[in-house]
């Protein structure tokens, strides 16, 4: 089956400028940045409400971030040391502190000798020495990206699941499984440097809660509701203790690929905070694509020789989830195969569950393959 979804690419992107701080050494940068956006046919605008991206030029000690009304404003953001040399432990942690406080969809920190590291909300980590036109090729996936993460409540859950069923109860075990295997890293620890407000607006971007990476979902055909339904674990819940349904594991009843948003099926005592899964659209995609799939796995670990996304897209969005489905029509058999994702993890498929971890849990590699 073929999925027809909207994939809007924007004839002329716009984008704008943000400085935090000033000093010379950036300004050169800064100069040769812009240059490259304007020759790739992007336009510079005055006003970030006028964008679809924004160049955040801030510092290490005071990440300050982009004031932005909606999701499809990208913050690319930009620390330039010229002060000091740090090991590279020392700029991965810093540079994923920037990225969160600074609320950002990509931070670029350049040292004084030009090594230029890359830090994804996901945790990618990698590095290239400083060229604008490479950069801009790594921002491109990002600023040119359509999100597909909204939600759509109905609250039409028949009685008969409103407490579970046999396949979340697979969902609940296998979620504490991969606790196990140590493969659901915690995401940073915002609350610790974050404000209340920051954190509302973290949500709001990314969806990340502080709980745990990674999710689960499985096929349950509920014909009363279509044709393609199935399980998901919910928006940066603790997969290691799934409880409720409707809050912990959601059911994706279908997917509205105009309106980019999810189809969810609720009970009627329903947490309204819930939100599924960003990665639900790359499920809903799969699902639809290959009937004979039963079950989805993603997880941030590797395995060695899977083929792999050519983009480091962000997670939730058109794109990626395209590309995934090439990826599993290029595998031998796409009801049974693991694809990387580019410096993030795994889309594993299986008939169900159960046959995913007895196929790959054994290959699983906990650090994830970076490379530029």
């Amino acid at each position: 089956m073929k999925v027809h979804c909207l994939h809007t690419r924007r004839s002329i992107m716009k984008f704008a400028l943000v400085r935090n701080d000033s000093n010379r050494f950036r300004e050169g940068l800064l100069d040769a940045l812009v240059q490259t956006c304007i020759q790739k046919g992007d336009q510079l605008v005055n006003k970030t409400d006028e964008a679809n991206y924004v160049l955040n030029f801030t510092t290490i000690e005071n990440p300050k971030s982009v004031r932005r009304k909606c999701r499809s404003l990208f913050v690319i953001t930009f620390i330039c040391d010229d002060t000091r040399l740090q090991e590279e432990d020392e700029i991965k942690a810093s540079s994923y502190n920037s990225l969160v406080r600074s609320l950002s969809n990509l931070l670029i920190y350049i040292t004084p000798y030009l090594q230029t590291y890359f830090t994804t909300p996901e945790a990618g980590f990698y590095d290239i020495f400083f060229n604008p036109e490479e950069v801009y090729e790594r921002m491109k996936p990002i600023i040119s990206s359509n999100f597909a993460t909204d939600n759509r409540f109905e609250t039409d859950l028949p009685e008969r699941y409103c407490n579970g069923s046999e396949i979340t109860e697979q969902i609940c075990k296998y979620g504490k499984v991969l606790d196990e295997l140590g493969v659901l890293p915690v995401p940073f620890p915002l609350k610790g440097f974050l404000s209340e407000t920051q954190l509302r607006q973290l949500y709001k971007i990314y969806g990340i809660t502080g709980a745990s990476y990674g999710n689960l979902s499985a096929r349950e055909r509920i014909p009363e509701l279509g044709k393609d339904t199935f399980w998901m674990t919910g928006r940066g819940v603790d997969k290691s203790n799934l409880r409720k349904i409707g809050k912990d594991i959601l059911l994706v009843k279908d997917f509205d690929y105009q309106k980019h948003e999810a189809i969810i099926s609720m009970p009627q005592d329903f947490e309204p905070k819930a939100r599924v899964s960003v990665d639900a659209v790359e499920h809903s995609m799969i699902y639809k694509s290959f009937p004979e799939v039963g079950a989805i796995l993603h997880a941030h670990a590797w395995i060695d020789g899977v083929l792999c996304t050519r983009q480091n897209y962000p997670c939730g969005t058109i794109e990626l989830s395209k590309e995934v489905l090439e990826l599993l029509r290029r595998t031998d058999d796409p009801s049974s195969a693991a694809v990387g994702l580019k410096n993030h993890g795994l889309t594993i498929t299986g008939k169900n569950l159960q046959e995913i971890f007895e196929k790959f849990s054994h290959k699983l590699i906990r650090e994830v393959q970076m490379f530029a």
